[in-house]
């Protein structure tokens, strides 16, 4: 056992500080996120009663998001990570802080809910296109293999993942909305600081950029979509599975709880469960993904993701039981996520991976929206267990469409990123340190 060659791996990561700074910083947003994801909905269950209200402002949010992803792809592309991030993160804590203060003020509004979280979402999507493009550019400039750097960075975002919720659930239980929203601040301004210490960006383009430019460059993203024979057509179907994972943690589960009669602790810990699963899952397909067809992982997480959403509707909320279906879902959501995203770096070029990511994130968002307006009137007018077999429905169906699709099949042929015609040319320079 080659025990020096593995401590020199180890070392060479833990030395990699422009990596590390990345990767930290990539964890402290998602933290921050993820505590708000449960402050949010639980905030306006709790003070409405009403799911359709919740299931509204998630329809706002999901919209905003579409916007600020489209946005996101294309202005990172321009200008660079490093800035993006900075602005991104600069804006959500305004936004956190901004609805943090009207909570200390005893000024609950829905509208004011809607304004702080749609400006927050709007600028989440840019924030988390630019830490993701980094990724890659940090770990080939401190020679780190792009595989262990990606395999970090989602294990540290799974870590930020587990956290958040049960975070959030200890600190509404403690200290309240407000003062947990105080948190999140603190978490958006550690990601600033470490962005901030990261080498400057400086891109050049050929073509300066105008609104005729920016439709030229989404017009070469959609092109490479439209001709990528696995890539474009997923588009059709990932919308469909973010139609029940976007509204299902956003709205199904805390209005399950809410009516459920139990408190943000057992919410916390429930999906907490579940981020533990997606980390576990996340390790399982790291170390088999060779073992069985791309194809193969991809329908059967499809179909056992669905299956632990049915079980979920004979279980109580907060229940042992259900906090181990949890973690079953969690564990089948990361394989789901990691065999399309797999895909996604082996067949995009590098210079459209921020356009290319913002469509599909965008797709996503459209439909997530609309699914959670239609299920938070459907949790309001039956109950949020019929929203989960709704929801399992849907997930169950999707996995045997995918059986049929002959597109999933390019899943196990390798493949070579394609250029497209019209590309541009461009240059990337990192100059020296922050300072």
């Amino acid at each position: 056992m080659n025990t020096t060659g593995q401590d020199q791996e180890k070392k060479s990561l833990l030395k990699a500080k422009q990596l590390l700074r990345v990767l930290s910083a990539q964890s402290a947003s998602t933290f921050a996120n993820q505590v708000i994801a449960l402050v949010v909905p639980w905030l306006v269950l709790t003070r409405t009663g009403s799911a359709a209200s919740a299931g509204t402002i998630a329809f706002i949010m999901g919209i905003a998001a579409l916007a600020g992803t489209l946005t996101g792809g294309l202005v990172t592309d321009r200008i660079g990570g490093r800035r993006v991030s900075a602005l991104a993160d600069s804006l959500s804590l305004i936004t956190a802080l901004m609805l943090a203060a009207a909570l200390w003020l005893d000024s609950f509004s829905l509208w004011l809910v809607a304004a702080t979280q749609v400006l927050g979402v709007f600028f989440d999507g840019p924030g988390n296109i630019a830490k993701s493009t980094m990724v890659p550019a940090a770990a080939q400039k401190e020679g780190i293999p792009i595989t262990r750097a990606m395999g970090s960075s989602q294990t540290l975002q799974g870590v930020a993942t587990f956290v958040g919720p049960i975070t959030a659930g200890l600190l509404i239980a403690t200290v309240g909305e407000a003062n947990t929203l105080l948190v999140t601040t603190v978490l958006f301004l550690t990601s600033i600081v470490l962005v901030a210490r990261l080498p400057k960006q400086v891109i050049t383009h050929e073509r300066p950029m105008s609104p005729v430019q920016a439709v030229r460059d989404l017009r070469e993203a959609v092109r490479f979509l439209i001709k990528e024979p696995f890539l474009g057509k997923m588009q059709l179907v990932g919308p469909l599975m973010g139609a029940v994972i976007i509204p299902i943690s956003a709205l199904i589960f805390p209005a399950w709880f809410v009516f459920g009669q139990q408190d943000s602790r057992a919410l916390g810990t429930f999906l907490g469960a579940g981020a533990v699963g997606g980390m576990v899952g996340g390790a399982i397909f790291a170390a088999l993904a060779q073992k069985l067809p791309q194809r193969t992982w991809l329908i059967g997480a499809t179909g056992l993701y669905g299956t632990a959403l049915l079980g979920l509707f004979f279980l109580q909320p907060g229940s042992i039981p259900a906090i181990m279906v949890s973690f079953v879902a969690g564990t089948m959501m990361s394989v789901m996520f990691a065999v399309p995203f797999t895909a996604f770096y082996a067949r995009t070029p590098q210079r459209l991976l921020g356009r290319v990511g913002s469509l599909g994130a965008a797709n996503g968002a459209l439909f997530g929206a609309v699914a959670s307006l239609g299920f938070g009137y459907l949790i309001n007018n039956v109950s949020a267990p019929q929203a989960l077999l709704a929801s399992a429905a849907i997930m169950v169906g999707i996995a045997i469409a995918l059986t049929a699709f002959p597109f999933v099949r390019l899943l196990d042929r390798p493949t070579e990123p394609a250029e497209t015609p019209d590309a541009e040319a461009s240059e990337l320079i990192l100059t020296g340190d922050a300072r």
